[in-house]
């Protein structure tokens, strides 16, 4: 007696008693439920002729550690995968058009995720909640939430994808000016910290940074090749653009301007201004004090990183936040917070 039940080209039922299960190459579709609480399922060998797994297809089948998806697949639908607990890697092909999520709820194990760019932006419906990090193998990070960029570009980096294309690009843009917020997942993934050396991916402003959380680490392979890139790839104007506002930064604070603390908050953040300025004598002082802190001042709201991936300041000065002036509207409209200039002084501990 056979172990599927197969009508008109779909799966309907799997009756066998697990291991090793090759589907049939009659079968077109695996319908709902197909494989469901199969907790003896080892691993599943999917046949090119499947167009479509339908809903709870693999659900509870807790023993396959990976399932590998032929290019055939067109659908996947919801919960389909959803409390494979030993899953720790899968592969959604670019053949896919539609997934329903969430497809992988429940998948706690899942360690490396690779799908097509149309669904960057379903991440978050997507993919199940881990104590861990994802790794994620997504060509495209244009229009990505920024929750899921640190475990693509690992991603990325893994993959040994082409740095001198555009896209190669917009990822060299976005490590550099997350050097900082990369440096955990660098000294976790070799890769990543060697290629932000090789490519010079960190700021001169970040360096030191940088090395004491390398030096931390303990690795005493990374902490020599971080200083060697200290010592020789690092131009002297570069290091001395760093002296000079490490001096003005703690000057600054010696002086009672700032919180040392709260300065580091800011750090790497983009602000920009709007009408007149109270405790400033103009723009280019608050430029100044922004540079001195590690962030930066930008005239417009939002700018073109290459040809296709728009990046927007974190902040909009502005003493009239209520007002309908254009600056106001355009930051109300993308999502950008307005703080007065008060707030901004709060913020950075700034003594007026």
């Amino acid at each position: 007696m056979s172990d599927f039940q197969i009508e008109n080209g779909e799966l309907v039922e799997y009756t066998g008693k697990g291991g090793d299960v090759m589907i049939p190459d009659s079968v077109t579709s695996i319908g709902d439920r197909a494989f469901y609480d199969c907790h003896r399922l080892t691993s599943i060998s999917i046949p090119d002729s499947v167009t479509s797994i339908g809903k709870e297809v693999f659900s509870n089948c807790s023993s396959p550690t990976s399932i590998s998806i032929p290019d055939s697949v067109t659908s996947i639908g919801e919960e389909a995968f959803s409390g494979c607990s030993r899953l720790t890697s899968i592969s959604v092909p670019d053949s896919v058009t539609s997934i329903e999520a969430p497809a992988f709820t429940e998948c706690e194990n899942l360690q490396d995720f690779t799908c097509p760019s149309s669904f960057a932006k379903q991440l978050q419906t997507i993919l199940p909640k881990t104590k861990t990090t994802i790794i994620l193998h997504i060509p495209d990070i244009s229009g990505m939430s920024t929750k899921f960029l640190l475990s693509v570009v690992i991603g990325f980096v893994e993959d040994k994808r082409d740095w001198s294309d555009e896209n190669g690009k917009v990822y060299a843009k976005y490590i550099k000016t997350k050097a900082l917020k990369l440096a955990g997942m660098a000294i976790e993934h070799p890769d990543l910290f060697y290629l932000m050396l090789r490519e010079k991916l960190i700021f001169a402003k970040d360096l030191d940074a940088f090395t004491k959380a390398v030096q931390d680490s303990g690795n005493t392979e990374l902490i020599a090749a971080v200083l060697d890139y200290a010592n020789s790839s690092v131009s002297e104007k570069d290091k001395a653009k760093v002296q000079q506002k490490k001096e003005t930064l703690d000057t600054n604070v010696t002086n009672f301007l700032f919180d040392a603390e709260q300065v580091e908050q800011i750090s790497g953040i983009t602000f920009a201004v709007t009408g007149r300025l109270k405790t400033f004598a103009n723009r280019n002082e608050l430029q100044a004090c922004l540079e001195a802190c590690g962030a930066t001042l930008m005239e417009n709201l939002s700018w073109c990183v290459y040809s296709f991936n728009t990046e927007h300041v974190n902040y909009l000065i502005t003493n009239t936040p209520d007002s309908g002036t254009a600056k106001n509207r355009e930051a109300e409209s993308l999502g950008i917070s307005r703080i007065t200039e008060a707030q901004f002084n709060e913020m950075v501990g700034r003594k007026v």
